[in-house]
């Protein structure tokens, strides 16, 4: 019995197509991880570098008498928890704890941050909320729609003395 190398030699490129085609997918798919890594730490350094931006600007304010009164002017709200004279410290730690947590509430629903950083900033979040100026910093921040309705409303039932509840337990929001 002879073989038909036709037959032998057509099976076996029919055989390395088919592998080669599986290790290309394969290829495809760790190319799309490390693409999608790279988005999100791009990500990720360039909301950094904005809310540091921001951080910048809020210091820059808060240490111009000027700039500081005409701010409290324009807030009422504020300027009666703020005693005469201070500077506005106070109001800047709050809010950049408010941002900060809302970046934090972000990257959790997202998986990109550990349970422990987590519990950390909520459980520090918590105690600043018991301060008579948070509220009126995070009622001007919701009233400008400088925040975002989602964090909004998960927020919110802290500020009524509630435990907020984990994100990442919703539905989780997709990568990119």
């Amino acid at each position: 019995m002879t073989a038909d190398w036709g037959i032998v030699f057509g099976l076996t490129g029919i055989g390395v197509g088919l592998l080669s085609l599986v290790y290309a997918r394969t290829q495809a798919i760790h190319a799309r991880r490390q693409a999608d890594a790279a988005y999100v730490a791009t990500s990720l350094q360039l909301q950094r570098e904005m809310s540091d931006r921001i951080n910048k600007a809020r210091m820059e304010l808060m240490r111009d008498p000027a700039a500081a009164k005409m701010y409290l002017a324009a807030i009422p709200e504020l300027a009666r928890l703020v005693p005469e004279g201070s500077d506005l410290d106070t109001i800047v730690m709050i809010r950049n704890a408010i941002d900060g947590l809302q970046d934090m509430y972000f990257l959790r629903k997202r998986s990109i941050v550990d349970g422990h950083h987590w519990r950390s900033w909520t459980s520090s979040f918590a105690v600043i909320v018991r301060m008579p100026i948070a509220r009126p910093i995070f009622d001007n921040a919701v009233a400008r729609d400088a925040l975002d309705p989602e964090f909004v409303a998960f927020l919110r039932p802290l500020f009524d003395g509630q435990l907020l509840a984990d994100p990442r337990d919703s539905d989780p929001a997709p990568l990119i």
